[in-house]
């Protein structure tokens, strides 16, 4: 939990390690309703999409910054919870499954969700072909990833609503494709295993609360991917200049994705409802 104290929403249960034993855990217990109930959420009057970008934060947060991740976020271990002050508060249970990654690993995996949003397909297969995927699986390994169609992909997933035909298109050609998903997975880093299956589980959390679309899914995971790819190239590049050129370039690349992300939410939302997804 100390990874995460910046976030004052995030809520992880306290263990009373003097009532515990080698066979007991003795937790604290919090309140709130299981992440996926509608009805608790409209009661409590809770914001699906609110609870949407504190789940993305979190999660991106935890695989392209931190490399420790938690593996299990089905809907009965993640709890949503007004306080008494208003804010709402996110409740992670269950903390038996971490997919620990590798420096490289993250480095690698922010490349390949970088090179998807800016739909270079290119540098699709480099990063891919790091992450252990041969040839043309390229393209399905990026459909599995975010879990849209190759067709949306060479749009710009951040640019393409979802919508009821994507999901048949996907519905209807994934038997075709079994096979080669097969080879995808036999291929691939070990570690990507865990995180498809973390992908798979928060996309089912979107979509019961419905909020698939909200612009800031892509403006928090496209921060957090730079801020790897940086850090990677700070740590192979200790000279003082080195650390200050690529620091100012960070910064630049921040504020273009800032620039950008307003600008497709003034397009597709308009201002006020842009202005209020970003803050």
């Amino acid at each position: 939990a100390k990874q995460f104290q910046k976030y004052s929403w995030l809520r992880v249960p306290k263990i009373y390690w003097e009532l515990s034993s080698p066979r007991i855990l003795v937790m604290e217990y919090l309140e709130g309703g299981q992440v996926n109930d509608l009805d608790y959420i409209k009661k409590h009057k809770i914001d699906p999409f609110t609870v949407s970008n504190k789940i993305g934060q979190l999660y991106s947060e935890m695989i392209f910054t931190t490399g420790f991740v938690h593996s299990d976020p089905h809907p009965g271990n993640i709890l949503v919870h007004k306080s008494p002050k208003g804010q709402v508060e996110i409740v992670l249970l269950d903390h038996g499954l971490y997919a620990n990654l590798t420096d490289r690993f993250r480095y690698e995996y922010s490349k390949l969700w970088l090179s998807i949003l800016n739909v270079d397909r290119k540098a699709m297969r480099v990063h891919s072909q790091n992450l252990g995927i041969k040839g043309d699986l390229y393209g399905l390994f990026a459909c599995m990833v975010t879990g849209r169609p190759w067709e949306t992909l060479i749009q710009g997933i951040n640019k393409v609503k979802y919508s009821k035909e994507e999901k048949a298109t996907l519905q209807n050609n994934t038997s075709l494709v079994l096979p080669h998903i097969s080879d995808v997975l036999e291929q691939v880093d070990r570690q990507m295993l865990l995180i498809l299956k973390t992908n798979d589980l928060i996309r089912g959390i979107e979509a019961t609360l419905r909020t698939q679309n909200r612009m800031t899914a892509f403006w928090v995971m496209s921060k957090c991917c730079v801020h790897s790819t940086f850090n990677e190239q700070r740590s192979l590049n200790t000279a003082r200049w080195t650390a200050l050129r690529l620091a100012a370039r960070e910064k630049w690349e921040i504020f273009k994705l800032n620039i950008y992300y307003v600008y497709l939410g003034v397009v597709n939302f308009g201002f006020l409802a842009a202005l209020k997804q970003i803050l």
